[in-house]
């Protein structure tokens, strides 16, 4: 693709994404600055099946969950966000990709977060500090409270499991 068709693609996407919130929010075209206006003038109707492909695409990259994970046995490195203490000790944590994902960024899809159970606790150190777990994965939807010194927010998961341990990544 060349750069000009790039271009063109990325436009027709977000021209897609502009109609969708002018009906969503009742916007209408006056209200839009002048590029958003030209935006919508344009002619991308020839891309409409090619944004089509990209969304479908995008939806099923950040839902779509793995069953043939269900009950296996993985070693997963990763960031701990605590749910539970008890004792100085997390018992419960979300287990999520990136250093920081919290509920202050958008939080990764549920497809990359696991809500992790220990009961004998692991002693956090450092707050983002890196950690692996091992155990039995189980596949599915669940929602939990992530409660942080400034807010709180539901946060769905894809994935849990009851850790047989946690530690500290080790390069």
């Amino acid at each position: 693709m060349s750069s000009d068709q790039r271009s063109r693609l990325v436009r027709a996407v977000q021209q897609r994404k502009l109609q969708l919130s002018m009906k969503e929010q009742g916007t209408k075209p006056d209200a839009l600055g002048e590029w958003e206006r030209k935006l919508l003038k344009e002619d991308l109707s020839d891309l409409a099946p090619m944004v089509d492909q990209l969304n479908a695409f995008e939806k099923r990259r950040i839902t779509d969950l793995k069953p043939s994970l269900n009950l296996q046995d993985v070693q997963i490195d990763g960031y701990l966000l605590p749910l539970t203490q008890s004792n100085r000790k997390v018992t419960e944590f979300l287990l999520v990709p990136i250093v920081g994902a919290c509920i202050h960024v958008p939080p990764p899809p549920p497809n990359q977060m696991i809500v992790v159970r220990y009961p004998q606790g692991y002693e956090q150190g450092e707050l983002f500090a890196p950690v692996t777990i091992r155990g039995k994965l189980r596949v599915g939807h669940s929602k939990s409270n992530l409660s942080l010194v400034d807010g709180a927010a539901m946060v769905e998961s894809g994935y849990q499991m009851s850790a047989d341990a946690v530690t500290a990544y080790k390069k």
